[in-house]
């Protein structure tokens, strides 16, 4: 018997609109019954993932109320704090201002981590340049933020 059936849990599977859909005793029965493999339905009902072969699951009680729920699946990536950087040579000369780190690593093909490692001091240079964060700017008079541009 498995874990989650002995404690009483179930699978629960929604629409990505967050419409109930069916409980299922354990990840296998779900995937018998839907073909989304064991592993992916496991991570989205643990939370790792926000779906799993097209619905969104979650493990709860099985005396739950089957609710429809609330569901947000707009993506986040790129939704946070970006670290500008300024580009200098050996000598210190300026050459290049980036907005983020994913930027520069685009732009140059230098590694994301490379970067990373650079602007922590973990090691001098990336990619034959020393990178430094650029000071973020005060809002001028007219409210607009001074930006780094690429």
């Amino acid at each position: 018997m498995s874990r989650t059936i002995s404690a009483g849990y179930v699978y629960r599977q929604y629409s990505t609109e967050g419409v109930y859909l069916a409980d299922y005793k354990s990840s296998r029965e779900a995937h018998e019954a839907t073909g989304v493999s064991i592993g992916s339905i496991a991570r989205a009902a643990h939370g790792e993932r926000r779906s799993g072969g097209g619905f969104v699951w979650r493990k709860v009680l099985a005396e739950s109320p089957k609710e429809n729920i609330e569901i947000d699946l707009t993506s986040k990536i790129g939704n946070h704090d970006k670290r500008p950087l300024v580009q200098k040579t050996l000598d210190g000369e300026v050459i290049g201002q980036f907005l983020s780190i994913a930027h520069a690593s685009r732009a140059l093909k230098i590694s994301r981590r490379s970067l990373s490692c650079a602007l922590s001091g973990a090691q001098k240079t990336a990619g034959g340049f020393v990178w430094e964060e650029q000071p973020v700017q005060p809002e001028g008079p007219e409210g607009t933020a001074g930006e780094p541009t690429e």
